[in-house]
């Protein structure tokens, strides 16, 4: 991509989330209740969703500032179009794996019924608003991307303009060396 490529590389997996991205089953949350019952873990866990946190705010200030803005002059529609597939890629792939450790984070901290010290609350629900914010990133990366596609799309019509013959045309020469250039064509009109 260019320099200033309108497209920003978002991380495949943020600190925190890699450390909660396995929470899919019952064994896998104990698992994670018990780690994070260890303070030295509870710490490092804290301390990555801080830098999530901030990560995750830089990241959408600058989706922010270049939300509505066009893609820039080199980004031709097929580099666009490419871009475009690869942030609806991302996009689904981002929520397949987040939203189901969403809603298990979600039911660990409405299950805990008070047993959790306000630390772990805390790093669920930061973990919860980490998740769904890279959620947010992912989609407005791939609307951004959608719109200045559209936006170069409807800008740009490809016109193919005949340059202008002098004199008489030769009809037959024509015809010859258009089909000397697809020859399975002829071949079928030979049939």
């Amino acid at each position: 991509m260019p320099a200033n490529s309108p497209v920003r590389e978002l991380p495949d997996s943020p600190g925190l989330l890699r450390e909660l991205g396995s929470v899919r089953t019952g064994a896998e949350r104990e698992r994670l209740w018990a780690s994070l019952q260890e303070r030295d873990q509870l710490r490092k866990l804290a301390d990555q969703a801080k830098h999530d946190r901030a990560e995750l705010d830089e990241n959408a200030a600058w989706l922010a500032e270049h939300f509505n803005q066009p893609a820039p002059e080199d980004f031709d529609v097929v580099l666009l179009s490419t871009a475009v597939a690869q942030a609806t890629a991302k996009e689904r792939e981002a929520e397949k794996f987040f939203k189901p450790v969403i809603r298990a984070l979600t039911r660990l901290l409405a299950d805990s019924d008070g047993d959790l010290d306000a630390e772990v609350r805390q790093l669920l629900r930061d973990g919860i608003y980490v998740l769904e914010g890279w959620l947010r990133q992912f989609h407005g990366l791939h609307e951004m991307l959608a719109r200045q596609l559209a936006e170069r799309q409807a800008a740009s019509p490809k016109v193919l303009r005949a340059k202008p013959v002098e004199g008489d045309i030769d009809y037959a020469e024509l015809t010859r060396e258009t089909m000397a250039k697809f020859p399975k064509i002829l071949a079928a009109l030979a049939k």
